[in-house]
Formats: structure tokens, sequence, C-alpha cells
């Protein structure tokens, strides 16, 4: 790779870990008899008692304005870990993000990546398997997250650490947690080296494109820049209608003019045919990039990326950050999805980091999707990209026919269970009867939504949070259901008296995937159904086994939540059951008539995708909403047409910004204080800086929806601009103020979670 050495007389560089108060570039005399480079990662001296200190080279000088300066004292990485790109995109995202220069290049480049070498890792075991078989059994384990991390430890002799957090997004303190209990003991394993293997799945090669797949390549290849040098596209396709076969043929082009590629997608494990795919026809110049990797192997993923050895990557979110040199492409599949949205700090968007490497790079960007987000389609509207659509699916199989169900007359049966239809029991009769699979698709874990009183209407919360306990089937004991919180994960025994009024009339309501799969096992005796939730998906590869097992067909049915609506291709697929379609709507989110429709629309597109009209059922109450009309009929025109109008009227983006500054404290009083303090800092902000933030509106502070949340109190300031700038600016000023102990404040823009 092409090192950039440093010559000039002072090095400047940015610290690795730092608050937001030391946040600069320092300067540094180099090291005696030693070559740096920028991007290499260094330790400095730093200030009054010298501690020493990470950091990055990000620049060079001949002069400072300092007169005592600093030699550095040791070189971490002898060759550079981010390239100048990089190093100015870290730039980018402070002053877009509000986030420190350590926390951007933690962003770009794990810190794993930096520990070279390392042979041994901390592990984890159980101690004894039978003992935390009957814990489970018994609901011995206070919360979920201790329950997710013993299920996995069940399967493996041992796992470690960093794969067991990663696996069932927990952290390190749940398994501290579980030592103390004498459940789980930590130990030292030597670190595997061996590359993660991928299924290859049996896809004949497609011969022959249809028009409009042609069509799209060839204007994709032949944009031209707008002002500010980017080249972006809009891939609009129906699903089915053959998307992948065009990155494949992108991305070979670019190989071909010695170009590389970054391909996008919303979740790797569930991505397995479009992996295979990619694999299959570029063979070694793939890495795959994803939260999953073991630190040894993230650490031999990014060199051989960095050195060039690698051509394509494909993976989640994170991929963007991939040190290629000479991106040709950019492809982000399924771009509407939410998971391209980092939710902790720095809180990018992929869409933005994506359109800064493009431009870097002289790049193509393309955004795909057969439900393209309302912003990416404005976007179109404004000429900022290209749009493409295919009409057809590629394997000149007509859509779905789709059955609006109303469940208002379902009651009067006396066989209702609150799960299905009658027509979508016949439906299904029917395909399992032509040995065909159906794929049922609800957006709730779990029994049911709520356990409540109907003497005074209470309904049981968390105690760590304003939220309402779901009830859950104990798989370890059958005759032992349980209430879990499913935001901090609080466990809890099913009870028969209110707590409220002591009243012993205590019933639940909704439906989720566990009750789901009992009615279908009811229903269906004969027939196999396959769960996939976030309660049974435990571990590393547990996602590939069901999808692989569905595949296979050894199942009929696959029941789950948006985890299983949207990019899979299962041929034998004939039937798709949409239920409880209203618990998509009303979610308290700004763009919840976009996801449902999005999700309605994915999930739909499930059905008949190989040699046979699909058959999708969906039901519900509220079916005159357009968000469920238009999704029924496939119409993205006519609801994008609708949404838009709507959030113009009402001043939600893309016609004006949101933003939002939540404090979290265990002390009510503390959070309280401090949203307080910092409303009076923007109201005087506003008022002293006219000329600058006058078009911001400021709300009043006030309690956030869900008031309480794992213990932490909750408030928060809501403020509105037309420019995005203006919102980044005044968080700006406030993030420099130093901040009271035990609070938490952050700062968000366009968040889709609202609550």
């Amino acid at each position: 790779m092409k090192q950039f050495l440093i010559t000039q007389k002072f090095i400047e560089v940015a610290l690795i870990d730092s608050t937001v108060a030391f946040d600069n570039i320092y300067s540094y005399f180099p090291s005696d008899n030693k070559n740096h480079f920028l991007g290499q990662i260094v330790e400095v001296p730093f200030g009054r008692g010298n501690s020493i200190r990470k950091a990055v080279i990000v620049g060079q000088s001949n002069e400072c304005e300092f007169e005592k300066i600093k030699k550095i004292k040791n070189i971490v990485t002898e060759e550079p870990i981010y390239l100048p790109d990089q190093i100015e995109l870290a730039k980018e995202m402070r002053r877009r993000y509000l986030c420190t220069l350590g926390q951007a290049f933690k962003t770009i480049s794990p810190p794993s990546i930096i520990k070279v070498g390392k042979k041994t890792g901390k592990a984890c075991r159980l101690i004894n398997k039978q003992l935390a078989r009957d814990m489970l059994s018994e609901d011995a384990f206070t919360s979920l997250q201790q329950q997710r991390a013993v299920e996995m430890l069940l399967e493996v002799e041992y796992a470690f650490v960093n794969e067991i957090t990663q696996a069932c997004q927990i952290s390190a303190s749940v398994l501290k947690t579980l030592e103390k209990k004498e459940v789980v003991e930590f130990i030292t394993k030597p670190i595997e080296r061996e590359a993660e293997k991928y299924e290859i799945w049996d896809e004949p090669p497609v011969k022959k494109l249809n028009p409009d797949q042609i069509a799209a390549i060839n204007g994709i290849l032949e944009l031209k820049g707008d002002k500010n040098n980017l080249k972006e596209a809009l891939l609009y396709g129906v699903t089915g209608s053959g998307k992948t076969e065009i990155y494949l043929r992108l991305a070979k082009k670019m190989i071909q003019n010695n170009r590389s590629v970054i391909i996008l997608v919303p979740e790797i494990s569930l991505t397995p045919l479009m992996i295979s795919r990619f694999i299959s026809q570029f063979e070694d110049q793939v890495a795959i990039w994803h939260s999953r990797l073991t630190i040894t192997q993230r650490f031999e993923q990014w060199q051989k990326i960095i050195k060039g050895e690698k051509k394509i990557v494909v993976g989640a979110r994170s991929a963007i950050f991939s040190p290629l040199k000479n991106i040709g492409l950019i492809i982000i599949d399924e771009e509407q999805e939410n998971s391209y949205v980092s939710e902790s700090n720095p809180k990018y968007k992929a869409h933005e980091i994506a359109r800064i490497r493009a431009i870097q790079h002289d790049a193509t960007l393309v955004l795909g999707s057969a439900t393209p987000s309302i912003d990416s389609y404005y976007r179109h509207k404004q000429n900022k990209n290209k749009l493409f659509i295919l009409k057809e699916r590629a394997k000149n199989v007509p859509l779905p026919k789709i059955e609006l169900v109303s469940m208002k007359e379902e009651h009067s049966r006396s066989n209702y269970d609150n799960v299905f239809s009658k027509r979508l029991l016949e439906v299904l009769q029917e395909t399992f009867a032509n040995n065909k699979q159906a794929m049922l698709f609800i957006n709730r874990r779990g029994l049911s939504s709520a356990l409540q009183c109907i003497d005074c209407g209470e309904a049981l919360k968390c105690p760590n949070c304003e939220v309402a306990l779901t009830r859950h089937v104990n798989h370890y004991n059958k005759h032992s259901d349980r209430l879990i919180c499913h935001y901090c994960g609080k466990i809890k025994p099913v009870i028969t008296t209110c707590p409220a009024c002591g009243g012993e009339n205590m019933v639940f309501s909704g439906v989720g995937t566990q009750a789901v799969e009992q009615a279908f096992k009811t229903w269906f005796p004969n027939n196999k159904a396959l769960r996939m939730d976030f309660d049974t998906v435990v571990g590393s590869n547990t996602h590939l086994k069901i999808l692989n097992d569905f595949r296979e067909k050894k199942a009929d049915c696959l029941i789950g939540t948006q985890m299983i609506a949207k990019g899979h291709d299962f041929p034998d697929v004939q039937t798709v059951g949409i239920l409880s379609v209203d618990s998509l709507l009303h979610t308290g989110s700004f763009s919840a008539e976009e996801k449902a429709f999005q999700l309605i629309t994915q999930a739909a597109g499930r059905s008949g995708r190989q040699n046979m009209q699909g058959k999708v059922i969906i039901q519900g109450y509220d079916l005159e909403h357009y968000a469920v009309k238009n999704a029924a009929k496939q119409d993205f025109l006519g609801f994008y047409n609708t949404e838009i109008a709507f959030r113009k009227r009402a001043g939600f983006p893309p016609f004006q910004h949101i933003g939002q500054v939540l404090v979290q404290s265990i002390s009510e009083k503390k959070a309280k204080n401090e949203i307080q303090i910092i409303y009076r800092n923007f109201y005087n902000y506003i008022h002293k800086n006219k000329d600058i933030f006058q078009p911001i509106f400021l709300f009043e502070a006030a309690p956030a929806p869900i008031f309480r949340l794992r213990k932490r109190y909750r408030y928060r300031i809501i403020l509105k601009a037309f420019q995005k700038i203006e919102l980044v600016n005044i968080f700006h000023m406030e993030n420099k103020r130093a901040k009271p102990k035990g609070i938490s404040v952050s700062f968000d823009i366009d968040s889709d979670y609202m609550l």
C-alpha cells in the first residue's frame, strides 16, 4: 500500500480517547530515528502528568504556535491503520455528529484492529451445564440478557467474551453477574485464526437480463456527477426484480477497471443468498465484514483490505468505513432499512458516509430498494439522484395476489383463536396440500403484549421501565410462563392478583410470535413450523441454521418478526400471512406509516418468487389506512404522494428537521434540573444570535414519552429547523458545556425513535 511519510518538523495527532474538552489537534516532535506515517497509531505523553495516551497521526507542519513541544513516545503500529481519506472523513464526522475525533476514528476502525497478533483471549464457559438447565427451568435468572448468554453457552464448550456480547447483544457486566452467581467462569483460550466459512447456495447463473435491467446497468455506468461531483442512482425495483444481478454486473465492471466495491446489506446473517452469489462469482476477492467476526478475523480482514488483497467488501453498516483504495462503486441494498442508522455516538447514517466517500473517490453510489425511503425518493424529485425502475419480476412471475381480511367479523366464530382468520386458514391448507411453504409475519415477540386488570385497567409494567411487560413461554418449563421487559430484559413471574386494586381478574391481550406458533400447531399438527425472532436467534449462526432449514424444506412454515420480511428468496414459498397489521401503525414516530408500508410490501414480496403466483393475506382492523391500502396494491407512488403531502403540512422531514435532546439519570431531580438548564441555554443562544438561530423552533422541556427506562428517568427537548446545519450548530454550542456527574445527554436529528 502507498504510505504517506511524515517529512516536516512537527507531527499533528488526535487522541483516540479524549473528552470533548480536550478534543483538539496536538503537535509533537517525531521519535528519534523512526519513520512516521499519516494514519499511524502512536503513543504520546499528554498533560501535566505526561500520561501515555494513544493517538492517530493526522497531519504535519513546519510551524507550531507553542514553545514547549514534547516528543512522540512509541509507535504502536508500524504501518498506517487509517488512509488519508479516512482521516478527512473522521474530521467531517466530528462536525456532523457531535463526536470527538477519537470516537470517529474508533468507529471507522474498531479498537480491536490495533491489537496485533494476540494469540489468546478471555473466554467464558458454564461451570455446570445441568445446573444451568435447571435454573432456566426454574426461572432463576432475573434478566433476559443472562438467559441468552446461558443459552448460547449451553451449545458450546466455551466462547470468547466479545463473541458472547456481540451474538447476544449484551454487555460484559452480564457475564460478571453470572460469575458472581457461580454459573460461569472466565478462562484464557487460544484465538483461532481460521477464516470464517460461508455456505455457497446452488444457484443457476442468470444468462439473460430483461430490458429494464440492461437499461439500469448502462444508465448507472454512464452517470455524471452533480455540482458536488456526486453520482447517485436510485434503483427502484419490485420484489424479485433482479436487483442483485445488477449489483453483480456493476461490480464485475468495476473490478475489470481496477476499481474496488463496497456493498452494504442490512444484516449479514439475514442475507446469506447475497453473500453466496458474490463469493461464488468473485471468490477470494471478497471480504465479508460484520460485528460477529473474532478479534483476529477482524484484524486479518482489515489488513487484507488495506493491502489491496480484497477488492470487494460485503457487510453491514460499518463496512462503509472499509479501507479500500480507488473505490468505484458503493451499493446500499434495501436502502430504506433502519439498521443503516447508528444508535450510539456517533449517530451516523450510512447513506451520508457513503456520499462523502463517493465524492472522495469519484465513485458511483447506488441505493437499491423495492420500497425506497421517502428521503431517497424526494432526493430524486429534487434532481439529486437518477431514478432507474425495474417494473417486473426478473423471472416473468407475476406479483402476488393480495387480499385484505377484516378481523371485525372473526370474533363471532366459535373456534376463533385471536390469530388466524378463516380465509388465512383456508389458504394455508391449500398451500400445504400443494407441497408448498408459507411465511407468517407478526411484528411482536412473545405470547401476548400485556397483562391487564379488567377491574381497574392497570397493565403490569416493568419495575425498571414505564412499559408493559410481555408474556413469554419458558421453553425449559412449558408449564411456567413468565413476563419479560423488551427494553431492559427484566423477567418476572406471571401474577393473578392486581398490584394496584387487589382484583383477581387479570387477562392477557394481544398476540406475538409464540402465540402464533402455538396456534399453528393446533390447526396444523402434521406440519412443522420454525420460529425466527430475537428469542430464537441466540448465538452466532442460529440465523443461518433457521434459514437454511427452511430453504431445504425441513419445515413447512416460517413464523417471525421483521427478520423474515426482507431480502429472502425461498423458491417454494407460495403464501405469506401478515398478522395484526394495525400494530405497525401509530408507533409514535413521524416515519411510522413509511415503515409500515415498507414492511408490508417487503413481507408480501417473499411469496411466489419462482414459477408461480403467490398469495398474501393481510389481516387487521384499520384496512382503509393509506399505508395498508397502497401496500396491498403495491403502489409506492400512491403512498409517496399521500405521505409527502402530510409531511409538508406537518413540517416533518424532509421539509423541516427535528432535533431531540434526551437527558437521562437515575436521579429524577438531576435529570429535570439538567433539561431545564439546557432549555434556558438554547433559549439564550437563539435570542442572542437571531441572525444565526432565528429559524429554529424551540419546544418546552418535558418528560419523554417513556419516562423511565432501565431505571433511568428521561426528559427531552424538541427543536425544529428548515436546515439541518442550524441544529448541528446549536447542538455543538451546548455539547461543549461540562455536564454534571450521573447525567447522560444525547443529541439526535431526525431520529426514527422518539420515545
